[in-house]
């Protein structure tokens, strides 16, 4: 489903001219065509950042319709806004209302996208893919299937399911049709009744932005269950994802639905970073050798070694504060500061107040 705002203007638009009003260079326009007598149409996206399209229609009646999939990135739900006000100052138009700002606001997004999910999982109980409206490939659907070997399922939380669903698109994995007579959707009726499956927490892991903001990561008892079991036949050689390996570590790290346990922690993040995850499952690492776990005592220098294996701007924050407490040995603040430097470059918001500390 599509949020979609209407612009009244009698002006032409062009696709390029708004590009340098705009001045986001990383925007990239896709398609351009014309349906006679119907309308106009532009579809495009910003480069490394959206994962799916916006597009802008005018139906020649003097009405610009600019909308974005529900199930788009974070990033350019938050970045509509802009584009939307931008567009109707170019365009010298008009809308229904005063201030997008304050229509499209934190809460918007956080409403948007709990709905577009709930939207998911309700279609997924009757029928068996749910199809973006704007995907960059056409036919790219969402399903219970390709959710699964994610640990994913209907009863997880909305920012899980959306999280996973962006991981996928990002990294090419969703599945797609081919031919729409493929679909398994003739005996339908135009509206069904369904009982959304409902998420029920059974634990929560807390972790912060970059700008410091608290938010917390919830599992029920299926998830649990569900992680375990893809645990399992990765141990009889079925091959798992590293994002998915260090979710198994954080439930044995934290004590969610299993007992804390150090060592299976230390051996799901250790394989989920072999396993190309050097964002997640590092810094992990590093915190649980910082903090200890379980029985696992905790080690300052074992902690620096896993940071160093992250991409993550946390991590490198820690390898400032490794260096500035002497972690591995003498303080080192030269090297200090360089790590906080970079964490700060990164946008990491400990860095930036450890900066200007010393200034």
């Amino acid at each position: 489903m599509n949020t979609t705002i209407n612009i009244r203007s009698k002006e032409a638009f062009n696709f390029q001219k708004f590009h340098e009003f705009l001045d986001i260079p990383d925007m990239v326009l896709d398609h351009h065509f014309a349906i006679p007598t119907e309308s106009t149409n532009w579809l495009f996206h910003r480069e490394g950042k959206s994962t799916t399209l916006f597009a802008l229609s005018y139906n020649l009646q003097d009405i610009y319709t600019i909308s974005i999939d529900n199930l788009a990135a974070y990033e350019d739900l938050k970045f509509f806004p802009y584009l939307v006000d931008s567009l109707v100052k170019y365009l010298k138009g008009e809308m229904d209302f005063d201030n997008i700002y304050n229509r499209m606001n934190e809460d918007w997004i956080e409403e948007t996208i709990a709905e577009e999910i709930a939207r998911v999982k309700g279609t997924l109980t009757v029928v068996p893919c749910y199809f973006f409206s704007q995907a960059f490939n056409d036919f790219c659907y969402v399903s219970e299937k390709a959710l699964y070997p994610f640990g994913v399922n209907l009863h997880s939380s909305t920012p899980r399911i959306y999280g996973y669903i962006q991981y996928m698109i990002k990294k090419d994995l969703l599945p797609r049709f081919n031919d729409w007579n493929e679909l398994p959707l003739n005996n339908l009726d135009d509206e069904v009744e369904v009982d959304i499956p409902q998420h029920v927490a059974i634990g929560r892991v807390k972790s912060w932005q970059l700008d410091g903001s608290e938010t917390y990561e919830t599992y029920s008892q299926e998830d649990v269950d569900h992680l375990l079991t893809l645990a399992s036949e990765y141990k009889q050689g079925k091959p798992l994802h590293g994002v998915v390996m260090n979710d198994i570590g954080t439930l044995y790290q934290e004590g969610i639905g299993i007992p804390i346990n150090g060592e299976n922690a230390i051996y799901w993040f250790t394989e989920a970073y072999k396993a190309g995850d050097t964002l997640y499952a590092p810094t992990n690492l590093g915190d649980l050798y910082r903090k200890g776990c379980g029985h696992v005592k905790p080690c300052l220098r074992k902690a620096f070694e896993a940071y160093q294996l992250s991409i993550d701007p946390y991590a490198h924050y820690r390898l400032g504060q490794a260096y500035e407490e002497g972690w591995i040995g003498k303080v080192d603040r030269k090297q200090a500061m360089k790590w906080y430097q970079q964490a700060a470059e990164e946008g990491h918001h400990l860095a930036i107040k450890r900066l200007k500390k010393n200034t």
